[in-house]
């Protein structure tokens, strides 16, 4: 909330509600910059050629990680593939988003965003 709250009513799209397919694409699409985490939204936006920063936790960016030209990266260091087993079986992992630095999230977006030619 705090983020929506920051941004001027005239320049936010708040899908916080969830939006159909169409118009979500539609959406990402006229982004200058995406930042989400491994997901479906994350991998429409590298799709539709938005710049894409995907943040991981107990998946594996090396299988799950958005393709495209302008695409990156940044990822939590306690990712393993015992720690990631045990997510897909279900069994308690700590919350490994909350081990992503803030601070490598916002260099490689800034680098991204930089290459893209933002």
């Amino acid at each position: 909330q705090p983020v929506l709250d920051a941004v001027p009513p005239e320049r936010r799209i708040d899908a916080t509600h969830g939006l159909d397919l169409a118009l979500a694409e539609a959406c990402i699409a006229r982004a200058r910059l995406f930042i989400g985490n491994d997901s479906g939204l994350m991998h429409i936006a590298a799709a539709v050629g938005a710049p894409t920063l995907g943040l991981f936790g107990p998946s594996p960016d090396r299988i799950y990680a958005p393709w495209g030209k302008f695409t990156a990266v940044a990822r939590t260091d306690r990712t393993d593939p015992e720690l990631w087993d045990g997510y897909r079986r279900g069994e308690p992992v700590e919350r490994m988003m909350e081990t992503l630095p803030v601070e490598r999230a916002e260099q490689a977006a800034i680098a991204l965003f930089r290459r893209s030619g933002g």
